[in-house]
């Protein structure tokens, strides 16, 4: 009867073991470590994808097996759809469908943004040609969102520029902008517009997305009078286009709600998103 008992008890006894020494590659929580990270990238072109790579060493060596998508919803959607994911959306561009990560133990909050302690950040910026910077409507706008309501503004989800900005004066003005390009931009300019066309009701400001390179383009060949871009301008582009910072943003790191880490380093980034870590297990 002992024997049996022993025998019965060995397969217990072995899987007490590998679960206390990881090797079933399961976290407390449910987490398989074991698992493939799903990566999620921007597509080039997107002054996000611009920011992260150079900020983090990425550069040019994207992992192959990322998967592209073309805006910040895209991204935010595919992390809230599977628990293995990890990205990078805009500060800005964040709810609670997914999480932030620390990095190097410094958390995106507006604070760490602001005195640069968090190292994933990068200007809002607006792009027009020559013909905008004599638009007289344009440059209102343009004023209003440097302004110190343009900047409480800002500060509803992202980071202020200027803190001692000048009050907005109402000119009274009418017609019709248009402004296109980054997708990080997109919701901060949708508040900006709305808040100018409360005090401007005969103002109505068109938005559309396409990313930071389309908004660069089409602001050069005045398809749109303003231009939104969350990258700087390249040499190529600068003899064409005027370029002013109306935000700070930093680029969050996200997760899957699900999974459980809460920091990550700057080189376990640059490793997970060049693909020479593809494991959860690999940043132990």
């Amino acid at each position: 009867m002992k024997k049996m008992l022993v025998l019965i008890s060995l397969p217990v006894i072995l899987l007490l073991a590998l679960a206390a020494c990881g090797g079933g590659g399961s976290s407390d929580d449910g987490f398989d470590t074991g698992r493939v990270i799903a990566v999620f990238t921007r597509e080039d072109g997107s002054g996000t994808r611009d920011a992260f790579v150079s900020i983090t060493g990425v550069g040019d060596n994207m992992y192959a097996e990322a998967v592209v998508e073309n805006s910040t919803a895209g991204i935010r959607t595919n992390v809230v759809n599977n628990p293995y994911a990890i990205g990078y959306v805009s500060v800005g561009s964040l709810n609670d469908t997914v999480k932030a990560l620390s990095v190097n133990g410094v958390f995106p909050s507006d604070e760490n943004i602001r005195n640069g302690t968090y190292g994933l950040r990068r200007p809002f910026t607006i792009v027009y040609n020559a013909d905008t910077a004599g638009h007289e409507l344009a440059q209102d706008f343009i004023a209003f969102m440097l302004s110190a309501e343009g900047q409480d503004v800002a500060a509803t989800g992202w980071t202020r520029i200027n803190v001692n900005a000048p009050a907005y004066t109402t000119r009274g003005l009418t017609g019709t902008l248009r402004v296109g390009g980054s997708t990080s931009v997109e919701p901060l300019m949708q508040r900006m517009k709305e808040a100018y066309e409360a005090h401007n009701p005969g103002v109505t400001i068109e938005i559309s997305g396409g990313g930071s390179g389309t908004g660069i383009n089409e602001a050069t060949s005045g398809v749109i009078d303003i231009g939104m871009s969350s990258r700087a301008l390249r040499d190529t582009e600068k003899a064409a286009l005027t370029d002013l910072d109306i935000a700070l943003d930093g680029v969050a790191v996200i997760v899957n709600p699900d999974n459980p880490l809460t920091d990550i380093t700057l080189d376990q980034i640059k490793a997970i998103f060049t693909g020479d870590v593809t494991r959860w297990s690999g940043l132990n």
